[in-house]
């Protein structure tokens, strides 16, 4: 894989250089193709604080739709997290821990297949999938723990243990998060869900998912780990809003559970879209939550 030297900048501040995805706040690694025996090889960008020291250590958040998180001038509809800017300004504070940021891109044409997760298939009716649909959620979540992880806790100052690694991700990367959470919570300590595809709408047919959302239901009641951090929230604007149901049913789930509100928060944002402006705007809320 191809390393693109890291553009450094000081913090708190923001430069623009004429190579792409160059506005960033603090340190950028972005390894262009990143090998797999999972998955397709993608880009897989690491970012760490202008201030980063490799004598100290580090929490770690993974995030899915890696392309979209630093800089808007390489996106599709030139919009971003801002995590760079987030990140840097909640550590400056003092409202976080240090923390490094691994965005795994997404493949397009089959992002769907690779944030389903693939544990939930065999309880959905037959007729709800299209035909031949292969869910890839368990080859993608390999990649990231067996392959992405190792990289990064060898090559960079990390703690390495679960109660320092989370991962994190919007729509159907929500949906992945969760996922990874029950799938391996002895990697990942806590996960943010925003904007949770927990609908399970399938973009490729107009056949009634219900029966999806609680497949994916059901699987949270016997899977989501105990003394983990979760985080999830949703607005009530476009494809957002056939998310209420769902989540009241996953936040009433997880109320039966008992779990604390330091274990776990959920957030409504009326007026929210789908979009990563609006992620953009409350990333603060599952980032303090999950680094406090």
């Amino acid at each position: 894989m191809k390393k693109i030297s890291s553009i450094i900048l000081s913090a708190l501040s923001l430069a623009c250089c004429g190579n792409p995805e160059s506005c960033v706040v603090g340190n950028l690694d972005i390894y262009e193709n990143f090998e797999s025996k999972h998955v397709q090889a993608r880009p897989v960008r690491v970012w760490t604080p202008s201030d980063y020291d490799p004598e100290q250590k580090y929490d770690v958040i993974y995030m899915h739709d890696g392309q979209n998180l630093f800089d808007s001038s390489i996106t599709w509809n030139h919009q971003e997290w801002g995590v760079d800017e987030c990140m840097s300004k909640l550590m400056a504070d003092g409202q976080i821990r240090p923390c490094i940021v691994v965005g795994i891109d997404n493949i397009s044409e089959i992002r769907y297949e690779e944030y389903y997760p693939t544990a939930i298939c065999p309880t959905v009716p037959e007729g709800v999938l299209p035909e031949g649909f292969k869910p890839l959620g368990d080859e993608y979540l390999r990649f990231v723990v067996e392959e992405v992880k190792p990289f990064v806790d060898s090559h960079y100052s990390t703690w390495g243990d679960a109660e320092h690694t989370f991962v994190m991700g919007s729509s159907c990367g929500g949906l992945i998060s969760s996922y990874a959470l029950c799938e391996y919570p002895s990697v990942f300590g806590g996960a943010a869900c925003l904007s949770t595809h927990c609908s399970l709408m399938n973009p490729y047919t107009q056949v009634n998912q219900q029966p999806a959302a609680e497949a994916y239901l059901n699987y949270l009641k016997e899977n989501l780990p105990a003394n983990h951090l979760l985080y999830m929230d949703r607005g009530d604007c476009a494809i957002d809003t056939p998310y209420a149901e769902p989540q009241e049913a996953i936040n009433q789930l997880i109320h039966e559970f008992g779990w604390p509100e330091s274990q776990f928060m959920y957030r409504f944002f009326p007026g929210h879209s789908h979009s990563e402006n609006d992620w953009k705007s409350r990333l603060d809320i599952p980032v303090r939550f999950l680094l406090q």
